[in-house]
C-alpha cells in the first residue's frame, strides 16, 4: 500500500462540509445587513461595522487564550496611568491613552448612570478570560491545552484557600462588624483578582517560551511609557520650568523594575553579544523612565534584584561578576556620597538611595506614624483582624490628606502591615500564602532547571516577587493591576516550571487505602523528603555550574 493510500485509510475525509449550511446563511445575512446599510446610509464605516464586529467576536472565541491575555497585558501595563496638575495656572497633562485608562479602570457606574455598575471594564475582560477558559474545559476543546504542561495540585488548593479567606473577611468586615461595603469593594478588588489571575495564568500559559512572551510585553509597554514620560518631562515641563516630582504611577515601578531585570537576568544567563546590546540599548531607556519617574522604592529594588541573582548564579559567570563587582563598588559608594547633596539629575538615583537609609524627609515621618498606628490598631485583634471595610485607628495624628485621598484609612499605604489589621495572623497568613509559595517554587525550579531559559526563567519569577513584597511594603503595592499581574504571572510560571523540572511534583500521593480490590489515592500532604536536596538536584546544580 501506497503512502498516500495509508494516509487516506488512516485519516477518511470527511463526509460533511466543512462550512455547513447555517454558517453560510449566518454569512449571506452579514453580507446582506453591510449591502443595506452602504445603499442606505452611504456610509463605508458605518456598512462595515456588523463585519468588524461579527470578526472580532469570532477572534474572542476562536483564538488561544493566551493571545487574549497577553493583548490584556499590555493593554493594563500601558495604560494605567495619571494626570499632571501644571503650575502657573497650566491646567492638566494628560498622558496618551488617558482616556482609554479612564475606559478600562474606572467604575463603569461613571460613563453608563446605572450605580450598581461599581466594576470596571477591565473587570469584566477578565471575567470574560475566566468564563471562556471554563466553557472550553467544559466542552473539552483543546485549543489551549494542546502542549499544554501540568501544573502542581497544590498550588490548585493554596488559591481556593486565598480566595475563600478574603469572601470570609469580607462577610467578617460587612455583615459581623458593620463595616462600608462601598469602601470594602475598593479594598478587596485586587486581593480577590491575584488568586483568579494565578490560575488564569497557570491554565493558558504553556512553558518558558509563553512566559517569556508575557515578560517581553511588560518589556515593550515599559518603553513606551519612557517615550511618554520623555515627551512630558522635555517637551512640557521643562519649557514651564517645572520638575514634577513624578511622571507616571505608583505601580509602575514595578513594571519598570522588572523590564530592567529581565534584561539583565537574560544577559547573566545567556552572555551573548545580541543580550549585551540589547541590556545596554533598551536598558538605558528604561533606566532613563525610572530616573524621570522619580520612585525611591524603583532605586532600592534594582540592586536588592541583582543581589538575589547573585545569589543563585553558579560557575564562571558568577565568578566574572563578583570580579565587576569588586571594581564598580568602589566607583558606586563615590557616586552616592558626592550626589546625595546634588540637585542635578544625573545624582538622582543617589538622592533617593541615600532619602532611604536618612528617612529625615516629612514623607518618612508620615509614613513611620502611619506604621505605628497599623500596628496598634493589629494589637487590638491579633488573630482575625478587623475585616474588611473598616479603618485602621489613628492614635496618632499625622498629616490629615483627606482632600487629596480621602480613603488614607481605609488603604494604608505599608500594604503588608494594612493586611495584617484586616485579617489578624490567620488571615494574613491565608492572603500572602502564593507569594510564599511561589518563592519556593522559583527557587526549587533554579535549581533543578535544565536549560539557560528555564534559569532565566526561573530566576524572573523570584525577581518579581521580590519586587511585588517590596512595593508592598513601601507603597500600596497590593493595590495596583499592573502589580498584581506581575505577582500572578510569577507565581504562575514559578509553579508550571516546578513541575516541568521535576522539582515538585503535580500530583503527590502519601498513602492508598483499599476496599474491595479498588485502590483509593489521597493527595493530602508534601513528604518533607521533597524538602532536602536529592541527588537529582545535585546532578541539575553540577551540570549548571559547568555550562
Amino acid at each position: 500500500m501506497s503512502g498516500t493510500a495509508a494516509t487516506s485509510a488512516a485519516f477518511p475525509r470527511p463526509t460533511t462540509p466543512v462550512i455547513g449550511p447555517g454558517v453560510k446563511l449566518f454569512v449571506g445575512g452579514v453580507v446582506l445587513f453591510t449591502v443595506a446599510l452602504l445603499v442606505s446610509y452611504g456610509d463605508p464605516w458605518l456598512a462595515l461595522a456588523p463585519v468588524a464586529v461579527v470578526f472580532l467576536c469570532y477572534l474572542l472565541v476562536a483564538l488561544p487564550l493566551r493571545a487574549h491575555l497577553l493583548t490584556l497585558l499590555f493593554l493594563t501595563s500601558l495604560s494605567e496611568a495619571t494626570a499632571i496638575a501644571l503650575p502657573n495656572n497650566g491646567g492638566m497633562w494628560y498622558p496618551p491613552f488617558y482616556g482609554f485608562y479612564r475606559l478600562l479602570f474606572e467604575n463603569l457606574n461613571n460613563v453608563v448612570p446605572i450605580p450598581s455598575l461599581r466594576f470596571s471594564l477591565v473587570d469584566l475582560l477578565y471575567v470574560f478570560c475566566l468564563v471562556l477558559a471554563g466553557v472550553r474545559v467544559a466542552m473539552r476543546v483543546r485549543v489551549d491545552s494542546v502542549g499544554r504542561e501540568r501544573s502542581t495540585w497544590g498550588l490548585y488548593f493554596v488559591l481556593a484557600a486565598t480566595f475563600l479567606g478574603v469572601f470570609v473577611l469580607e462577610v467578617y468586615g460587612i455583615v459581623v462588624r458593620h463595616g462600608d461595603f462601598k469602601q470594602s469593594l475598593w479594598q478587596t478588588r485586587q486581593m480577590m483578582w491575584l488568586p483568579l489571575v494565578i490560575g488564569l495564568f497557570t491554565y493558558v500559559l504553556r512553558d518558558p517560551r509563553d512566559f517569556q512572551r508575557a515578560i517581553n510585553v511588560m518589556i515593550v509597554a515599559t518603553c513606551i511609557k519612557t517615550i511618554f514620560a520623555v515627551k512630558f518631562f522635555f517637551g512640557v515641563a521643562r519649557p514651564l520650568g517645572f520638575e514634577p516630582p513624578t511622571l507616571t504611577s505608583h505601580y509602575d515601578s514595578v513594571l519598570m523594575v522588572v523590564a530592567l531585570l529581565a534584561l539583565v537576568i537574560r544577559f547573566l544567563h545567556g552572555a551573548t553579544w545580541k543580550n549585551l546590546g540589547i541590556l545596554l540599548v533598551v536598558g538605558a531607556w528604561i533606566m532613563l523612565g525610572i530616573v524621570l519617574n522619580n520612585r525611591r522604592l524603583a532605586f532600592v529594588n534594582i540592586p536588592v534584584g541583582i543581589v538575589c541573582v547573585l545569589i543563585m548564579l553558579r560557575g564562571p559567570v558568577k565568578t566574572g561578576m563578583r570580579k565587576v563587582g569588586y571594581w564598580l563598588l568602589p566607583l558606586l559608594t563615590v557616586y552616592v556620597m558626592v550626589g546625595q547633596n546634588s540637585t542635578k539629575t544625573f545624582f538622582k538615583p543617589a538622592r533617593q538611595i541615600m532619602s532611604v537609609t536618612k528617612q529625615d524627609d516629612s514623607s518618612s515621618g508620615t509614613r513611620d506614624i502611619e506604621n505605628f498606628n497599623l500596628i496598634r490598631t493589629l494589637k487590638q485583634n491579633k488573630l482575625v483582624g478587623a475585616g474588611w471595610g473598616h479603618e485602621y485607628v489613628e492614635f496618632v495624628h499625622a498629616d490629615d490628606i483627606s482632600q487629596y485621598f480621602g480613603q488614607y484609612r481605609f488603604i494604608a499605604h505599608n500594604s503588608v502591615l494594612w493586611l495584617f489589621t484586616v485579617g489578624g495572623f490567620v488571615g494574613f497568613t491565608l492572603m500572602w500564602m502564593p507569594i510564599v509559595i511561589g518563592i519556593f517554587f522559583a527557587r526549587r525550579a533554579y535549581t533543578f532547571a535544565r536549560s539557560s531559559l528555564e534559569r532565566s526563567t526561573a530566576a524572573m519569577g523570584l525577581i518579581m516577587l521580590t519586587t511585588y513584597m517590596m512595593q508592598a511594603w513601601g507603597d500600596m503595592g497590593v493595590m495596583g493591576l499592573n502589580s498584581t499581574l506581575t505577582a500572578g504571572l510569577a507565581i504562575a510560571m514559578s509553579a508550571k516550571l516546578a513541575v516541568m523540572t521535576g522539582a515538585f511534583p503535580a500530583r503527590i500521593t502519601l498513602f492508598t487505602v483499599k476496599h474491595q480490590d479498588l485502590p483509593v489515592q489521597a493527595t493530602v500532604d508534601l513528604p518533607l523528603s521533597m524538602l532536602t536536596p536529592s541527588p537529582r538536584a545535585v546532578t541539575a546544580g553540577a551540570a549548571m555550574a559547568t555550562s
